[in-house]
């Protein structure tokens, strides 16, 4: 997505909780930038059998995950390694929402499908919550949540004031904490999403689970856990090994990795919850078929 790069640059040492939280106190750049757009056209892609558009109020992600498949997109100013150290905050998004109210209208969002919409800078912009008002008051016909984040949690009456047409997609990648902080190390801890879950199927939202990518974990224990709230999963596996920020990660773990207990623990998984319907995320993508 284009975005305007003469807006102000912060170099800022995050402090824990304050602006962003969990940032871990590193060194975080954040830019102010006027987007072009924010609807994003799905024409392609795993999205485009359920989607119009994905929504991304915030470019980069501070959770920095070492999976995360963003990075292999060109971005003419930050290399794949510095995945997790900057931001782009669109600040026009929900006027640009406004601006383009008559694609909303009756239209399917994703929302967001490439960044998390509930990393801790959201507490200082708010630009998913003005957004998520923008995307009400114009009527989308569905709209789905991606986050990893209990933040989200802050705009519960929002959400269900979209009624069934909004549903949540909660990555949660493994039953072990360790683990997380190993390959997720500025993302709310498993205990917290679990929570979420639970919070927002109490609550009457629909509710999946992402296992995009399934981490090293106990597959019957991560099934326990996401069958109690859960009826439909996707799952997907390690990928985009190029712009992986911690390969090591993989060799360290490399015999859960390994291409036939990799599988089973898949397939196990697969087993115990529903896998997600065809016409939300392509289905290619629910036990890693593709390459």
């Amino acid at each position: 997505m284009c975005v305007c790069d003469h807006q102000l640059s912060l170099s800022v040492k995050i402090p824990y909780i304050r602006v962003v939280g969990k940032a871990l106190g590193m060194n975080l750049q954040i830019k102010e930038v006027q987007a072009k757009s924010i609807l994003t056209p799905q024409a392609l892609g795993s999205l485009s059998r359920g989607y119009d558009y994905s929504l991304n109020p915030y470019g980069g992600c501070a959770f920095r995950c070492s999976y995360c498949y963003v990075p292999k997109f060109p971005n003419a100013h930050h290399s794949p390694q510095e995945w997790g150290t900057w931001i782009n905050v669109k600040v026009n998004a929900p006027a640009l929402l406004q601006k383009d109210r008559l694609k909303v209208f009756g239209s399917r969002i994703f929302f967001s499908s490439a960044t998390d919409p509930y990393q801790y800078i959201e507490l200082k912009y708010r630009l998913s919550r003005k957004c998520l008002l923008e995307l009400l008051r114009y009527q989308p016909a569905k709209v789905t949540m991606h986050t990893r984040s209990h933040l989200i949690l802050q705009d519960l009456e929002l959400l269900k004031a979209f009624g069934n047409r909004l549903q949540v997609g909660v990555s949660l990648t493994t039953n072990r904490d360790d683990i997380r902080s190993e390959f997720e190390p500025s993302a709310p801890s498993i205990g917290r999403r679990l929570n979420l879950i639970r919070t927002l199927s109490k609550e009457g939202i629909r509710v999946y689970a992402s296992v995009a990518p399934l981490l090293p974990c106990d597959p019957d224990e991560l099934a326990e856990l996401l069958a109690r709230h859960v009826d439909k999963m996707w799952i997907d596996r390690m990928r985009w090994a190029e712009v992986n920020t911690r390969p090591h990660l993989i060799e360290k773990y490399k015999v859960f990795f390994e291409e036939r207990n990799y599988r089973q623990a898949i397939e196990r998984l697969a087993s115990r919850v529903h896998l997600i319907n065809e016409d939300e995320i392509d289905s290619s993508m629910l036990l890693g078929t593709t390459s």
